[in-house]
């Protein structure tokens, strides 16, 4: 565990909430704080924590020294890179230390206290053309469960942004988890018209996904999709959403 000083506390953007008593401590550096258009260099290596090639929501790639090392990573159809990174667990250590109350403050890499994977989408000259949210799958099944709803978060996020959301109907072999069949699409335009996003929640069994082994009647814990997935890029660039 790393030792740090109370400055070291507040330069950190530790917070507290009088009305509430709680105590809120903000990521070092953020997938928030990445301004699009610019090079990849903006983007400061010692301020996160793992770098690697991104792969669309699923494990890490290749481990990178710097997000300058982006050629390295694969392209996407669009010509893009996807670098990924996790944020700096320095906070999470201060809130082991302060004896943190809630759970939220020891997210790691989160998105309105979900736990997600996030990524930069860097073209071939270095410049960050998008980011994008992916919600983590590798977290216990009740938090998995909720991972749909943080599009509501980025529904208020982007609510000027004059969303167009549709429900997708359901697919071939797809059954809903108990009575709830959620798969929702919504995409949206910035006020300037030069970035486009979209995101996309699925609360769903996916084909081949059964509730109960039929042979031995055993529960299938853990079988069901529940994921929101948000990009944003400029344009002339297209959102990606779920394969």
């Amino acid at each position: 565990m790393r030792k740090k000083t109370l400055l070291t506390l507040f330069s950190l953007g530790l917070s507290a909430n009088a009305a509430f008593g709680q105590v809120q401590i903000e990521p070092v550096y953020s997938i928030w704080d990445v301004t699009l258009g610019l090079p990849v260099s903006q983007v400061p290596d010692a301020k996160v924590g793992e770098i690697t090639c991104g792969t669309a929501g699923g494990p890490p790639g290749q481990n990178l020294a710097s997000f300058e090392d982006f050629m390295t990573c694969t392209p996407e159809p669009s010509g893009l890179q996807e670098v990924a990174f996790s944020y700096d667990d320095e906070q999470d250590y201060i809130a082991l230390a302060l004896e943190a109350e809630y759970k939220f403050l020891r997210g790691g890499t989160s998105v309105f206290a979900h736990p997600v994977i996030v990524s930069l989408l860097v073209d071939p000259e270095g410049v960050v053309q998008g980011r994008r949210i992916v919600t983590d799958n590798r977290i216990s099944l009740n938090a998995r469960r909720t991972a749909f709803t943080l599009i509501r978060n980025f529904k208020a996020r982007y609510s000027r942004w004059a969303l167009n959301c549709a429900d997708i109907p359901m697919k071939e072999g797809e059954q809903p988890v108990g009575n709830q069949f959620i798969h929702e699409l919504c995409t949206g335009q910035s006020p300037d018209g030069h970035t486009l996003i979209a995101i996309e929640a699925s609360y769903l069994r996916k084909k081949g996904q059964r509730a109960v082994n039929q042979e031995t009647q055993a529960v299938n814990k853990g079988y069901f999709e529940s994921q929101t997935r948000y990009e944003e890029v400029l344009s002339p660039y297209t959102p990606v959403t779920a394969p």
